[in-house]
């Protein structure tokens, strides 16, 4: 592996470097342990390298069409206390009444 040293004396791969060793390690069937040893890495370089092989690929996420049955809804809006009650406005219903209702109701916690 052609590689510049730094003043410790350690090998350091280039980027390029790194990500063919990696396709290697992949394509080669070894443990990390035996890849290690053959290619001179050690080991924790390839496990923290293999790490941030992992985070740095974002997730496949799969979305799928969900079709909902669209019925015609009586209750387009619904009010449900705490204490038990319902309110329920139709279509078509002053919605501006809502807060002076709702302030009329029992609401004693």
């Amino acid at each position: 592996m052609d590689s510049s040293k730094t003043r410790s004396g350690r090998r350091r791969c280039t980027s390029k470097q790194r990500q063919r060793l990696l396709a290697r390690f992949h394509e080669s069937k070894l443990t990390q342990r035996n890849f290690a040893h053959r290619h001179g890495v050690g080991l924790s370089t390839l496990n923290k390298w293999l790490r941030l092989e992992r985070e740095a690929v974002p997730v496949k996420v799969k979305f799928q069409e969900v079709c909902l049955p669209n019925p015609a809804s009586r209750w387009p809006v619904e009010v449900v206390s705490p204490q038990g009650w319902i309110v329920r406005l139709e279509n078509g219903s002053d919605v501006q009444q809502l807060p002076s209702l709702l302030r009329a109701l029992p609401c004693s916690a």
